[in-house]
């Protein structure tokens, strides 16, 4: 691959082009209402549907009419908003929903659905999560560890309402007891010398003044609730302010707000790096634990992205590994990730002779970064030849080397064919697009330069703004995020705790690790969860996610620690795993021991306290 091969580049002035609408995967798309087609072939152009009202971003509001409503609401796609009157003559009922616009063909086409058009919204509560995983005092062992009291929750996210009542005491003094803003301009502390570290003191001064966050020189986004704002209230909200507690209400707080500046978020550099390189990712791992003395601890990460070996070989994961097992009572928990529907994973072999051709799509409209990331043992080699969309070969790299394609002095494309890395000795393939790159259908033709089969798997790095995909049929296996794969924290899955069947939801992410190991280990309510809004004081947000289902296990946890501290006890990550998974209850019907996406089940705060409870009795 060498500097001096160009890409066609189309001219702005290039005529107008149809292009016939496809149906989600290639599928041939439905008959459906105009409107919604529109959203539909929009998204497939790489543009995002923006939030309203009664929305999220890529989310639409739809009156449905539907013949069987339990077959609706069971598809964990929909989100049921009212069901209006009682069922026609023909048996049919009309309701309103919000459907993610991804999914708009799949609930389309089901059985139960006969008509679709574009309309208002149910928005349940955080209670839910509560009354479903069993952590209220009133479901709790009579023993029982007074809301976390004693134990010290760790939040590591993006944007901390430090005002809002949910995270102040009934006399209005804050319950962090230190936050961490990594992007601040101060000077740290020994250790973690940079941003800025405001201790309770200095909190509760600000919370005395008429602008709090003026006063701390801690902003949060007025216009965009704060995600970290969110999970925090999920683990640990005391519900002065919303009404409605979270999991452990009386434990500590500890908050980092986590800098991604040593991670390239763009540029050729990006190739080979994601968030499980991130020194301050492990730095604010680290920060807590120390902040937290030896009190208990139960840390949450609702952070993550595609890219990595999926072993639990990134220097994050085997730090936080090592930062759980070097003293006991201390616990993390990750988010799964979101891209089980996204069409970011592809799995398969390459044939000792011949080759395979792995498809990557960009769609027309994405003006944005592409990476693509390949795995393989590092008893093989392969070679990786990039055609253009316009079928053009730009270029041939060997095992262990790079190189880029320049247009008009500009660089659109970076791959990189790496041997023997060092934290697994397997072998990585990385490409990456530039935002001035041709979309369409670009293939990596892979060949084994070894003579035997090579089998693989590839993740397309997650891209907000813009996602690429393989092409269909898709393998949504191993779909769990970048950070997700390490020996000891506990990784969660999402589920919808408003409905009988309690279903999965249609974006928790895939394992097992690449390695083989079961990831995630448990699931909990992570779909369309209410929990605190940023900059209100007392208002609440509606957010989906597995980010919301793993402060619901992280609160578990801090309960479970608080009853083993009341028993002048310790625990080893191991035994805390140990009684998280074994006191799950069942997964979804006709599932074993463990399922990629449910892990051993869901979450139960009660029966894990009731199990501790019984040790500890026995």
């Amino acid at each position: 691959m060498t500097t001096d091969n160009s890409l066609s580049i189309p001219a702005d002035s290039a005529p107008l082009t149809f292009t016939p609408f496809a149906g989600a995967g290639g599928v041939e798309p439905v008959n459906m209402d105009v409107r919604l087609q529109r959203l539909s072939a929009l998204r497939q152009h790489g543009q995002t549907t923006p939030p309203t009202a009664s929305t999220t971003a890529d989310e639409v509001a739809v009156i449905a009419k539907v013949a069987d409503v339990t077959e609706f609401e069971a598809m964990s796609e929909v989100t049921l908003g009212v069901v209006v009157g009682e069922a026609a003559v023909d048996g049919t009922t009309i309701v309103t929903a919000r459907l993610p616009v991804s999914r708009l063909d799949h609930v389309r086409r089901h059985s139960s659905v006969v008509s679709l058009k574009a309309a208002q919204r149910l928005s349940p509560q955080l209670q839910a999560t509560a009354i479903e995983i069993g952590s209220r005092p009133g479901d709790l062992p009579s023993t029982a560890s007074n809301g976390g009291d004693g134990v010290v929750i760790g939040i590591v996210d993006i944007g901390c309402d430090f005002a809002h009542r949910n995270f102040l005491t009934a006399d209005g003094r804050t319950r962090l007891k230190k936050l961490w803003d990594q992007n601040g301009s101060g000077q740290g502390e020994p250790g973690f010398a940079y941003g800025t570290v405001h201790r309770s003191d200095v909190i509760n001064a600000a919370l005395g003044t008429g602008d709090p966050y003026q006063a701390l020189g801690y902003e949060l986004d007025p216009t965009e609730p704060a995600h970290g704002t969110h999970v925090m209230d999920i683990a640990a909200g005391n519900g002065r302010g919303s009404g409605t507690p979270g999991v452990a209400p009386d434990a500590d707080l500890i908050f980092v707000d986590v800098a991604n500046s040593d991670i390239p978020w763009s540029g050729s550099q990006v190739v080979g790096t994601n968030f499980g390189d991130s020194v301050q990712l492990l730095e604010a791992l680290a920060f807590i634990f120390q902040a937290a003395g030896s009190a208990p601890c139960a840390v949450n990460v609702s952070l993550g992205t595609n890219g990595g070996p999926h072993d639990g070989t990134t220097l994050v994961e085997q730090g936080i590994d090592r930062l759980l097992a070097q003293a006991p009572n201390r616990s993390v928990c990750i988010a799964a990730s979101n891209s089980y529907a996204d069409g970011i994973h592809a799995g398969g072999a390459v044939p000792a002779t011949g080759s395979h051709d792995l498809a990557w799509l960009v769609a027309p409209g994405d003006r944005t970064q592409n990476e693509l990331e390949l795995w393989y043992s590092g008893a093989a080699a392969l070679g990786l030849e990039l055609i253009s969309p316009d079928g053009q070969s730009v270029g041939r790299l060997e095992p262990g080397r790079s190189g880029t394609v320049s247009q008009a002095g500009r660089v659109v494309l970076f791959a990189a064919n790496r041997l023997n890395d060092p934290n697994n000795g397997d072998n990585t393939i990385g490409v990456f697009l530039s935002p001035l790159a041709p979309p369409g259908r670009w293939i990596l033709r892979l060949t084994s330069t070894t003579g035997d089969a090579v089998p693989f798997h590839a993740w397309i790095e997650r891209d907000d703004n813009g996602q690429s995909t393989f092409e269909a049929p898709l393998d949504n296996t191993h779909t769990i995020g970048s950070i997700s794969c390490g020996q000891h924290p506990i990784v969660v899955g999402s589920y919808d705790a408003h409905k009988p069947a309690t279903p999965l939801s249609w974006f928790s992410s895939a394992g097992p690790t690449r390695d083989g190991r079961e990831k995630p280990e448990v699931s909990a309510p992570g779909h369309n969860v209410v929990a605190a809004a940023s900059r209100t004081k007392r208002d609440t947000t509606r957010m989906s996610g597995t980010s919301m289902a793993s402060p619901a296990v992280t609160g578990c946890v801090a309960l479970l620690l608080a009853e083993a501290r009341a028993q002048d006890r310790s625990l080893t990550v191991e035994e805390i795993r140990d009684i998280v998974t074994q006191a799950a209850r069942s997964g979804p019907p006709g599932a074993g021991a463990w399922d990629d996406r449910y892990g051993v089940g869901r979450v139960s705060a009660a029966r894990m306290i009731a199990r501790l409870v019984a040790e500890e009795q026995a």
